[in-house]
């Protein structure tokens, strides 16, 4: 007879890669989830083994859902009521339903899954874009970090007053998810990927109620390299420069019950969006990060495309680029057209009649969105091309390197690398990587060892 299996002990500031380490627990509870209610059904005398591994999985996983608006602390409350009540049945549908939510995002657009209805043992079905009738629509789904200073106990109250603030002319669903420390923060702009905007109150302490010591020895490091102590209590404006750093696309607020303008001419502030007095201004705060949204949500090269496909256009007679005309006016591969559609053959056009701009000396559209990606990668500047990546590879290591420099490269990187160095005369030393035995996989090597530059 086999036993249950044991939780993994809480640990949230040691993983590879977040969202897989996040779906890995959920996996790992529903498995044992399954395995009490089979244990109840036949009424082993194990069962109660089964349903503390069933509370340590969930008590664990709390670790990561406090970083996350779904599935929320009410349904979490929901799960926790049925396991501390012995329903290995109701326990099993919940988390069923709550994984297969996660695990499609259909909590972005059903309000079912925040009720907490159980599905059917699947839960879900696959549903392929565009293949029906849309109904209204599509509003992305994006979530709010409010790091508020706040109890925890009002965090509810504030969320339904976020939630009054949406208007049904908003072209997105946001969600907001509370937490009320500087190390909290941090943990929630690395594991959510969903935040894209960021309200930051005054007032904030420091240390998580999580298990994280790695995370806390380094950010008290880097605090104290800045000149900030742990006990300072000043955490704010040090806040929004560090998540910046992390993820330099997201929106950040800064709300102080101080001389806001102060603030907002501090050389620290320049990370920061805006600056609000937060007694009064949660609205203007929210309409902020709407219009934000709403405006870098506009991809300017596509409505130009948009645009010129709409209008009359002269172009050259060649296949690619007449609009359609030899796919749609062809005795033979019309049926093309049609499966493609006409919109696909009228945004390729050959006209320099203006409209659409150009990669050489970009002025419109393309200059825009380079200026938006320059934004989102933290960069200062960004410039697109269309060679593909072996290419841009070359233009890199060519803006990087000079004749004689060294290049330390893999020996298993694309080949593109070794021809960027050789084209700008650089000299590679090549670190070799190691055989993992256990497992169907190359290694990095785990110290450098450099072999002589190549000849050529």
């Amino acid at each position: 007879m086999s036993s249950p299996p044991k939780a993994a002990p809480a640990r949230v500031d040691q993983f590879f890669t977040g969202a897989e380490t996040r779906f890995d627990r959920w996996r790992s509870l529903l498995q044992a989830a399954r395995a009490w209610e089979g244990a109840a059904s036949q009424q082993r005398p194990e069962n109660e083994k089964y349903q503390a591994v069933v509370s340590a999985s969930v008590a664990e996983l709390r670790q990561w859902e406090d970083f996350f608006a779904y599935p929320g602390q009410s349904l979490l409350k929901t799960l926790d009521g049925r396991i501390a009540s012995g329903d290995a049945g109701g326990t099993a549908r919940l988390v069923q339903s709550l994984s297969a939510a996660l695990l499609t995002h259909s909590y972005r657009t059903n309000l079912v899954d925040w009720e907490g209805e159980e599905q059917s043992p699947i839960g879900f079905a696959e549903r392929v874009p565009g293949a029906g009738e849309e109904t209204a629509p599509h509003r992305p789904y994006f979530e709010v970090l409010v790091v508020s200073p706040a109890r925890p106990a009002a965090w509810s109250e504030l969320a339904q007053e976020i939630r009054k603030l949406r208007r049904p002319q908003d072209k997105f669903i946001y969600e907001p998810v509370f937490v009320g420390s500087f190390e909290d923060a941090v943990l929630a702009t690395i594991l959510n990927g969903s935040l894209e905007a960021v309200m930051i109150y005054e007032g904030l302490s420091f240390a998580s109620s999580h298990h994280s010591p790695v995370l806390r020895e380094v950010l008290t490091s880097h605090l104290a390299a800045s000149g900030i102590y742990a006990n300072s209590g000043q955490y704010g404006l040090a806040l929004a420069q560090g998540l910046k750093q992390l993820r330099p696309e997201l929106d950040i607020y800064f709300l102080s019950d101080r001389e806001v303008e102060k603030v907002a001419g501090d050389t620290s502030a320049a990370c920061v969006r805006r600056v609000f007095y937060q007694l009064r201004s949660l609205l203007n705060c929210i309409l902020a990060f709407s219009m934000a949204l709403a405006t870098g949500m506009t991809p300017p090269t596509s409505i130009t495309c948009r645009n010129t496909l709409n209008g009359p256009m002269g172009t050259f007679h060649a296949l690619p680029i007449a609009r359609g005309k030899s796919i749609f006016k062809s005795n033979w591969i019309r049926d093309m057209g049609h499966f493609y559609g006409l919109n696909l053959f009228l945004a390729e056009s050959s006209a320099t009649t203006g409209g659409l701009d150009s990669l050489l000396e970009p002025t419109g559209n393309i200059k825009v969105a380079q200026e938006k990606a320059a934004r989102a990668f933290g960069a200062d500047h960004v410039f697109f091309v269309t060679n593909g990546t072996s290419t841009s590879n070359k233009m890199v290591e060519q803006a990087l390197l000079a004749p004689g420099n060294i290049m330390l490269v893999d020996r298993n990187c694309h080949k593109s690398h070794h021809y960027g160095a050789v084209i700008a005369g650089a000299f590679p030393l090549y670190v070799e990587a190691y055989p993992l035995r256990s497992i169907p996989c190359t290694g990095q090597s785990p110290c450098t060892r450099l072999k002589k530059p190549c000849s050529t």
